[in-house]
């Protein structure tokens, strides 16, 4: 009997150990695939029929490939994009997303993607749900877009008298959401309230005009402005009050002044009054060329910095590749290259630069929008832009499309050349501590800019027949004098980071 029950006791040990065993795997397990599903925290601001991109990620490390990932409006199975055991499932798209969703999957082992939607519509607009699901677990986070468009340049107007006074009118078209109308004195403490803002809505979008009555001369100068409340960008157009009232109200008064005074003063009194009359004309219209000008160099300015805007949503993270190093480059924490005299001892390979002091990004690209940032600092010389991946390596190279480079680069300390086939001298005002570099692959262009002050330097336009690789040559280190190292800044460094395809 002591021997069955001994028996009998140590099988049951052995199955409440395996039982513990087992659930102890089990629930390593379901921790292991816990997870939350993390969206932006702010609204997602998209240009009207431009495209745009909603990211989400897990918050813990974990490959989406296998999972489910749905992206939804505000029902679940309101299907915007679908992506199921590997590969998109959207059969049951709504309609009006089919053909214009695409996920970005680059990053998708590491549980990050993007829906790209491609030609926003006003509709577009509102909630979007992000949803994984595991065989364990599940999640979803919300996110808002919003979507934006700034009007056309103000056109401004002057009716003849109504209502006894002078009537100015304001005009665009293009607006969306509704605008801001403002009116304002040239200093602009407070508003001046409209006489009347009419709004027409026309293809989902807003065209505005607004009108002011205008009575007495009190304001030398007044401007309309208007503002879209989404991206906070406005235009705004000004008009001269003083001038408008003298040339409408008082130039019938100067032409019958004019017509008296011939017959009751000297000849040379109306000639000197005739003079003044003609060069106070002239001023007005000096003036008013001036505002055209400040209006123009305003607009321009707004357009530089809305696709400097636009270059920066594709932010991209760019490393160096050592392997196709100069023996005498240093390479550290693969973003920063400095040239040194020492020369290392590396095993030559056909990848390798061994004449050009020069090292190539390890990404190449064969599609879609790419952005970097590279910090020169106070560097006297540098070469930087994009390559075939097939240029040759060996020997001196000629910095030229024909040979497979689009580089700008910097010599004697103050000499900024676009190499083109002749070289193309730049004129810039500002000297760029640090380079922004745009490619758009299927546009056959690459942009460079000041990236602190966001001024565009310059842009080629070509075609790319294969992959092509971000460039970087530090230049020699002229005994000291140009030793600093160019520094590709991280994308978190830059103004928004969304990986684009084709990396």
């Amino acid at each position: 009997m002591n021997f069955l029950e001994t028996s009998w006791r140590r099988d049951l040990f052995s199955l409440l150990y395996f039982i513990l065993l087992m659930t102890c795997l089990h629930f390593q397990t379901v921790n292991a695939e816990h997870f939350e599903v993390i969206g932006p925290d702010q609204p997602v601001v998209a240009v009207l029929g431009e495209d745009a991109e909603l990211s989400c990620h897990l918050s813990s490390v974990l490959s989406a490939e296998h999972m489910e990932v749905r992206w939804f409006r505000s029902r679940f199975n309101l299907v915007v994009h679908l992506y199921e055991n590997g590969k998109d499932q959207n059969e049951h798209q709504i309609p009006e997303y089919r053909g214009r969703t695409e996920l970005i999957r680059n990053y998708i082992s590491c549980g990050i993607v993007s829906l790209r939607i491609q030609n926003i519509e006003p509709d577009d607009e509102g909630s979007y749900s992000c949803f994984f699901q595991s065989d364990l677990s599940y999640g979803e986070a919300t996110l808002e877009l919003k979507v934006a468009r700034l009007g056309s340049i103000l056109s401004m107007s002057v009716n003849d008298y109504q209502d006894r006074g002078i009537r100015i009118l304001c005009e665009s078209a293009g607006w969306y959401p509704q605008p801001e109308v403002t009116w304002r004195q040239e200093v602009g403490q407070s508003p001046i309230p409209a006489s009347e803002t009419e709004l027409q809505r026309q293809n989902g979008l807003f065209n505005i005009k607004t009108s002011l009555l205008m009575r007495t001369n009190q304001y030398d100068k007044i401007t309309c402005h208007i503002r879209n409340t989404v991206k906070n960008h406005e235009r705004e157009s000004s008009i001269s009050v003083a001038g408008i009232f003298f040339q409408r109200v008082s130039r019938w008064m100067v032409s019958l002044s004019i017509l008296l005074l011939s017959v009751i003063i000297p000849c040379g009194s109306l000639v000197v009054l005739v003079i003044y009359h003609l060069r106070k004309e002239r001023h007005e219209k000096e003036m008013l060329t001036a505002d055209k000008s400040k209006l123009s160099a305003d607009v321009e300015s707004l357009r530089t910095e809305l696709e400097f805007r636009r270059c920066c949503s594709y932010a991209v993270n760019v490393t160096l590749d050592p392997e196709t190093a100069h023996p005498e480059l240093l390479i550290e924490d693969w973003k920063s290259v400095r040239h040194r005299d020492t020369r290392q001892d590396l095993q030559d390979n056909h990848q390798r630069f061994d004449f050009v002091v020069s090292v190539l990004g390890c990404e190449s690209f064969t599609s879609g929008r790419h952005y970097w940032e590279v910090e020169v600092g106070d560097k006297t010389a540098w070469t930087l832009g994009v390559c075939k991946d097939s240029v040759n390596r060996k020997g001196a190279i000629i910095y030229i499309p024909i040979n497979g480079y689009w580089t700008v680069t910097l010599i004697e300390g103050d000499k900024y050349w676009a190499c083109t086939t002749p070289g193309t001298l730049l004129s810039l005002s500002v000297r760029p501590w640090a380079v922004g570099i745009f490619l758009d692959y299927e546009a056959g262009k690459v942009s460079f800019y000041n990236a602190d002050n966001k001024a565009h330097l310059f842009t080629f336009t070509d075609t790319f027949p294969e992959k092509v690789l971000p460039y970087f040559s530090p230049c020699f280190n002229r005994g000291g004098k140009n030793a600093g190292a160019l520094r590709i800044r991280p994308s978190a460094r830059l103004r928004m980071s969304k990986p684009d395809s084709g990396v």
